[in-house]
């Protein structure tokens, strides 16, 4: 028996739960319609779409086909999946009307996209992902099939493509775990939420892109939503430290050139601690002279002198001759 407050992806599956019944109640209010436009309208923002350029778009979850029809009004090409057969019927009519841009397919994102690599130049999906959170079948495992549908929607997007996913998380885990899946398969990004202070009218939308910035090189981790709130309170208190720079091996100082330096900073430290002695580096007694006469310079493997690429520019502390 399902209540009043039930979730519907706690209820059952999708294509159980939307049935002919539940369909045609969803298509025909006019309440959720007006919802499921504002909503697309606002991922279509989020997306940055370049204007008067009709691109194909992947609407996925597209239901009863509401938000793709909004996406053929913006004068784009768009393919629509969804696993409910009942939304489906309804939305095959729409689909081959003479102003329609669109096709639809009945798929479970959760077993993956089955399209070719770099198909779609974006993608959309309105209330649909959080369906993957939960086990609506004993073989479901809801972290390998957030992992499977979000690399399977990685590969068919073109270079530097975006996707942008409202969805409705119902705790806070659920939010982690599709960030963690997104991010495992390379997807750079966050979350924009709107209405952040009302619990009836919070939007959540998951905005992902692949290579941001045509910008080389393996993506960063994505920050979950606990880590996100964290930062934001601690932004002010904490202090940025600089990268350490790279040097090549070829730069370094030899072993023994470190051993050597090593023995007189302690040396070093040990005549401060005594309060006695020239503190200065190289005022030590006995030293002995090197071969090469030059300052800074070291004996290298093949038995040449030279100087250290570190030791130029420095001046040389020691006692005068």
């Amino acid at each position: 028996p399902r209540t009043a407050m039930s979730r519907p992806e706690n209820t059952a599956a999708a294509d159980r739960y939307y049935n002919p019944r539940e369909a045609k109640k969803y298509s025909e209010s006019s309440r959720l319609i007006w919802i499921q436009r504002s909503m697309t309208n606002r991922a279509i923002q989020l997306l940055n779409l370049p204007k008067g350029k009709p691109l194909l778009l992947l609407d996925v979850g597209c239901g009863s086909s509401i938000s793709s029809q909004q996406l053929g009004r913006e004068g784009h090409v768009w393919v629509g999946f969804d696993l409910s057969r009942s939304m489906l019927n309804i939305a095959l009519p729409r689909s081959r009307a003479k102003n329609s841009t669109g096709d639809l397919a009945e798929i479970d994102m959760g077993v993956g996209i089955p399209c070719r690599s770099g198909l779609y130049d974006g993608c959309i999906s309105i209330s649909a992902v959080q369906w993957l959170c939960t086990k609506q079948h004993p073989s479901h495992n809801p972290e390998k099939r957030l992992r499977v549908f979000f690399r399977s929607l990685r590969k068919v997007l073109v270079f530097d493509a975006r996707a942008v996913l409202q969805l409705y998380p119902e705790n806070s885990e659920h939010m982690d775990m599709i960030l963690q899946a997104a991010h495992g398969v390379g997807f750079e990004g966050g979350i924009v939420v709107d209405y952040p202070h009302n619990m009836k009218a919070k939007k959540f939308y998951l905005c992902l892109w692949k290579f941001p910035g045509k910008r080389p090189g393996p993506s960063p981790r994505l920050k979950t939503l606990s880590e996100t709130q964290t930062t934001r309170k601690n932004k002010k208190n904490k202090n940025k430290s600089a990268p350490e720079p790279f040097i090549p091996d070829s730069l370094l100082p030899p072993p023994e050139y470190k051993l050597k330096m090593k023995k007189k900073r302690k040396k070093k430290l040990k005549l401060k601690k005594s309060g006695g002695g020239d503190e200065r580096i190289g005022a030590t007694r006995g030293r002995k002279k090197r071969k090469s006469g030059g300052d800074g310079g070291y004996i290298g493997e093949n038995g040449f002198t030279s100087q250290h690429p570190s030791m130029v520019g420095r001046r040389r502390l020691g006692r005068r001759r």
